[in-house]
Formats: C-alpha cells, structure tokens, sequence
C-alpha cells in the first residue's frame, strides 16, 4: 500500500491515523464560530477540520424528504439546508488561512462543481466526496481533474458500486484515494456499525488506505471511532460541535470538544499499544523470562554419584536454571556434586 499524503501528513499503514473534526456546516453561517470550531479542533488533536460547501438550490428538490432523524420535525431536506447559513469564497479564504495559522488542515466537502473549483482556486490539499455522492460521476471526474487526493466516503453502498467509483476515479486522474466505511444513518444505532466491514473493505481494496467515518452517538469513552483504530482505520472523521444542544439536525450527534479529545487521546493509546507485530519477548521482559518462569529444582537430597530419577525433581521458579523443557536430557543423568533440597539445577551439577 502506497500512504496517501494530506498537507504535512501521510495516511495508511504503519502510519498514526489521521483525525479528522466534521464540522458540516455547524457554525450556521457565523465566521467567528467557524474559526472557533479550528481553533477548538486542533486544540483537542485532531489533523484537519472538514467544513461542507453546498447550494440547497443545487443540491435538493424543493419537495425532497429528509431520511436522518429530523429533531426537528423539518418536512423536506430543502428547507434544513436553506437555513443552514453558507459561507462564499471570501469566508473560507478566511477559513484557510485562520487553519494554517494555528498548525490545522482545513477541507471541506464539496456538493455541487461550482464548489469544487472554488476549493480547489483556494488551495483544499484533499477533497472529501460523501457517501451520497459516491455515484455522481460529474463531480468524481471534477475532483479527480484537480489531481489531488480522494476520501470517498461509501455508506448506503455496495462493493460493486465502490469498485466502479473507484475505478472512474482512477481513469480521470486521481491516483490517491482513501476509502472510509460508513453508515449513511444518521445517528447510526450502534447494533448497525459493523466495524468488521473496515476489514471487508481492506481485503477488497488492498492498495488503499482504509478509514471510518462515525456517525453514532457519541458516549463518554467515544468507543466506536476508537475501536475502528484497533480494527486498522487509517483516518477517522468524527462530526464535531461546541455545544451538542445547539438547535440544528447535526449538534446532537457530534462530539463536542472534550468528548473528541476523548477519542484522540484513545486512538493515540491504541496505536501506542498495537505496536509491534513481530513475535518474540521484549526487553520489558527480560527480569520476568528468568525470574517467573520455572528451573529443574531439587526435591530431596541428592548424593554425589547417586542417578537422578524423576522423583527426586521439582518444577519452581526463578528460571536461572535447567529449564523444565530439558527434563528428558536431565533424567538418568548422574550428579557430580551432593546436592541439598531446594537446588535450583544446572548442568554442571551432573554428568
């Protein structure tokens, strides 16, 4: 697997997972809560911060149902998106510029190709496309023109349809994608994660970074995004609030700042603990190798000249002797010494 690179970082195997704040449009249209949602991102952690750039005219039908748990009773997606306050290019210059200063990545997801040029005139180093939009080839084939690394969401899909936006992905010019599993409910009950299928997607698209992209309900210990890390999720994006009782149909499943640092805090545990595959004791080890495991130990007393029998031997610790794995080759031997009760054995002792 080739690591695929966003701004200073890269992403795949053998590489920390990169952490990524979905801020959606949860600023509702205030700059000033935009830039403070940066500013709380990268102090929890997180690599980059993903903001979402659409049109409700360019997006939705007017009479198009919502199909996420609506708190607020809204009849049609177009009326949730239309009030969603939206940022132009001034603002996410802005946005861009603000990430950079405080040491952030800043994307942003486009939905429509009017978006996509934007970003991309404004130097976006990746471009997210979401789950939905996994099979709308006008806008794959405008962001695999730019040339510039693919997070192509999958929710709501098949390994088929996965294959093939792939597979258009890579015929347009994209040569570095990364993969994220996701459920496209929203929140997602957590009987319906199914974290195994971040391996499913890993042994169908073996040459490309593997993610998760989380959108269940977030608990104290934030253990669903922090379990994909252990299942081997190269990136991870979380949506991200500072209050989760804001009005809106996205605050209350997102994380809001301390509960995100939960989760960066855990994956960076993970990663610590996953460690190293290769199979042998460690250095930590040493003291413990010799003094818990177990030597050949005298039981009775052995007279110099005298033929040792099974009878006469004890498995006990510290291990600083025969080990007990040597037994057969020790048996029948004669001692050469008198040896006391309670010896830990050694080889020369006998003959």
């Amino acid at each position: 697997m080739e690591p695929v690179r966003i701004g200073s970082k890269l992403i795949g195997s053998g590489f920390p997972a990169f952490i990524v704040a979905e801020a959606g449009v949860n600023h509702k249209g205030s700059l000033e809560a935009a830039k403070r949602m940066i500013d709380e991102a990268r102090r929890a952690g997180a690599d980059a911060i993903k903001f979402q750039t659409y049109k409700a005219e360019k997006l939705v039908t007017k009479t198009a149902p919502v199909f996420w748990d609506d708190i607020q009773s809204t009849a049609t997606q177009y009326a949730v998106y239309k009030r969603s306050g939206q940022f132009g290019e001034a603002e996410y210059r802005t946005l861009f510029t603000h990430a950079e200063n405080v040491g952030i990545t800043c994307l942003s997801t486009p939905f429509d190709l009017e978006a996509v040029r934007m970003l991309d005139g404004l130097g976006v180093p990746a471009f997210k496309v979401a789950s939905a939009d996994l099979t709308n080839y006008p806008l794959l084939r405008a962001v695999a023109k730019t040339g510039k690394p693919v997070i192509l969401s999958t929710g709501a899909s098949t390994l088929v349809e996965v294959q093939a936006s792939v597979d258009f992905l890579h015929r347009h010019g994209c040569s570095d994608i990364v993969l994220l599993y996701a459920v496209l409910s929203y929140p997602t009950p957590i009987e319906t994660v199914n974290l195994r299928r971040i391996q499913t997607l890993q042994a169908e698209f073996p040459d490309m970074p593997v993610g998760f992209s989380d959108h269940s309900l977030p608990d104290p210990c934030m253990v669903v995004p922090s379990l994909a890390v252990a299942l081997g999720a190269a990136l991870v994006e979380k949506h991200f609030t500072l209050d989760r009782g804001l009005p809106g149909d996205d605050h209350y499943l997102s994380a809001e700042p301390e509960q995100f640092a939960v989760m960066v805090r855990n994956i960076r545990a993970i990663e610590t603990a996953l460690g190293d595959p290769s199979f042998g004791y460690q250095a930590a080890e040493e003291e413990a190798r010799r003094f818990a495991r177990r030597s050949i130990v005298s039981a009775v007393f052995i007279p110099m000249g005298t033929r040792i029998t099974m009878d006469m031997l004890i498995m006990k610790r510290p291990g600083t002797g025969i080990s007990p794995a040597e037994l057969p080759q020790l048996v029948g031997r004669t001692a050469t010494v008198d040896i006391q009760p309670d010896t830990v054995l050694n080889w020369d002792m006998v003959d």
